[in-house]
């Protein structure tokens, strides 16, 4: 698997990591596909936030998923969304719900972004530890990314936004109480949608 050096644990900050999509603009399964430096698109997203210190993870998985065969969901938590076709908000609904209860705080990292350095992701821990703001989000090269960093004062108002406008509702509501980590890392938010977007796994630098 991926090899990724270790950084201090964040302590009472979780993970949810939406990942019951269809693939349906990929043509495949996206989350299954081969990652640079070993395992697969989903396995490296799960790996960045264990190396980033987050070990509480939950990953939320559609009904009998291939998925949960990878070696490298070992020691996560899997939920499943009945119905994925509600879209992404569905399973942070059901990723939120799944958290331990000593969760202060979840970082939400699509299943598809595998490429947030894990360096973000402790900088985003430590911020909250120092700040406590209710929102934080990475900024990588001045465009807003993930994990996004959302307080569990905000998740019963998370989970009540409309599941076509996903959380975006949430972050347009609370606009003034966002705060963002500027983090020198150009396409630390790429996703993959697409299957132009594979030759970003083509080679690409961690």
């Amino acid at each position: 698997m991926l090899d990724y050096p270790p950084m201090k644990h964040a302590a009472s900050i979780a993970a949810v990591v939406p990942a019951a999509g269809a693939s349906r603009r990929m043509g495949r399964d996206k989350r299954l596909l081969a990652f640079p430096g070993g395992g697969t698109v989903l396995e490296a997203t799960v790996a960045l936030l264990r190396a980033g210190g987050v070990e509480a993870i939950t990953v939320v998985l559609e009904p009998d998923s291939p998925c949960r065969a990878l070696a490298g969901l070992a020691g996560a938590a899997l939920a499943v969304n009945p119905d994925p076709s509600r879209g992404m908000l569905s399973s942070i609904r059901v990723g939120l719900a799944a958290l331990p209860a000593e969760a202060e705080a979840a970082l939400i990292q699509p299943g598809d972004h595998p490429f947030a350095p894990p360096a973000a992701v402790a900088a985003l821990c430590a911020r909250h530890r120092a700040e406590r703001p209710l929102l934080l989000a990475p900024s990588y090269a001045g465009r807003r990314g993930h994990p996004l960093l959302l307080a569990r004062a905000l998740f019963a108002e998370a989970c009540a936004c409309d599941d076509s406008v996903g959380l975006c509702q949430l972050l347009e509501r609370r606009s003034a109480e966002l705060r963002e980590l500027a983090w020198e890392a150009p396409g630390g938010d790429d996703d993959l949608d697409r299957p132009e977007d594979l030759a970003r796994l083509d080679g690409r630098p961690r």
